[in-house]
């Protein structure tokens, strides 16, 4: 799709910092087992949700993989992986994801995660790793496993270049998607509160931007916004936003059959929990289907609560909201 035409929205979370929400310290999820940060660069950097917080690993030295492990400490299902504000392209580097019953130490441990879709920016490479086109934003998806010890592995494609890889954030967790298109009447739309006026006693009129859109610096030097390729002037200004409503949408959909106990496939499992709402941003693609990075964004889902009203009988209306994170 183009022209961030909304279809069938789908949301992609994050399963380490869904265990951090539930009291599971990072030290105890993280390790680097192969490889070698530079100065002042650690395990937790990648692991932020902080896609302009780069993180360098040593590869310039010749070091081969750099192999990131998680171990959750229970058994945990996901089926994606993306990489954000990277250089594999410029490093010369490719992407790979295991899954294992035991712990992953060495590089090209467990079983591979074999991509099922390659989203964005993610063209399969020798083998089945994946071999990034261009450096900035890679989002894939794979068949679904489910496992305690999993690991994210970068490994040169022949060497190494000079330029060391970096990588902004790394997320890996479960995608969800909602089974039907939202209400026509969507909202999105482009927030400019960081603009402030103020009118003098001549009546003229004065701006004092505290910001107006996104200004970090990338892998490659240049401003970024996760899945906003234009860079500088090019940017469009402003916070992204989309308002989301349905009239109509079975209770199966929002909610799993036991509050008590919690699981299956529904909205508040697996996008309410896994974001703690608002604690946690996620990708949201305003087309489950869309290869164009434009209908992806990097987002939060704001407000502080998620009503439901019952319309009829085992269904219910909701709304909600998201907004972009620079």
């Amino acid at each position: 799709m183009t022209y961030a035409r909304t279809k069938n929205p789908i949301f992609y979370t994050d399963s380490v910092n869904w265990m951090k929400l539930n009291g599971l310290a990072k030290s105890s999820i993280l390790s680097l087992e192969v490889g070698a940060f530079n100065t002042g660069y650690d395990i937790y950097d990648p692991f932020d949700l902080q896609p302009q917080n780069l993180c360098s690993f040593n590869t310039g030295s010749g070091t081969t993989n750099q192999v990131l492990a998680l171990d959750f400490g229970v058994n945990v299902t996901m089926d994606f992986v993306a990489i954000l504000n990277h250089n594999l392209n410029t490093a010369a580097g490719s992407v790979r994801v295991a899954a294992s019953a035991t712990p992953i130490t060495t590089a090209g441990g467990g079983t591979e995660a074999t991509i099922d879709f390659a989203v964005l920016n993610a063209a399969i490479g020798g083998g089945t790793v994946i071999e990034p086109a261009a450096d900035g934003d890679t989002l894939y998806t794979f068949g679904a496993k489910t496992a305690r010890y999993w690991s994210v592995e970068f490994a040169d494609i022949a060497t190494w270049t000079a330029t060391d890889l970096t990588v902004g954030a790394i997320m890996v967790g479960a995608k969800h998607s909602l089974p039907l298109s939202p209400d026509i009447n969507i909202g999105h739309g482009f927030d400019f509160s960081g603009v402030n006026i103020s009118t003098g006693t001549s009546g003229k009129k004065h701006s004092n931007p505290s910001w107006i859109k996104a200004n970090n610096t990338s892998a490659t030097g240049t401003n970024y916004i996760p899945f906003r390729s234009g860079v500088g002037a090019s940017q469009l200004p402003g916070r992204e936003y989309y308002s989301l409503a349905y009239s109509i949408i079975a209770d199966t959909s929002l909610l799993p059959s036991d509050l008590g106990a919690p699981s299956g496939s529904s909205f508040s499992v697996k996008v309410m929990s896994k974001t703690g709402w608002s604690a946690c941003p996620m990708v949201m693609g305003v087309d489950s289907t869309s290869t164009t990075a434009g209908d992806y964004l990097f987002c939060r889902l704001i407000g502080n609560s998620f009503n439901m009203t019952q319309s009829s009988a085992q269904m219910h209306n909701i709304a909600f909201a998201v907004e972009q994170e620079f």
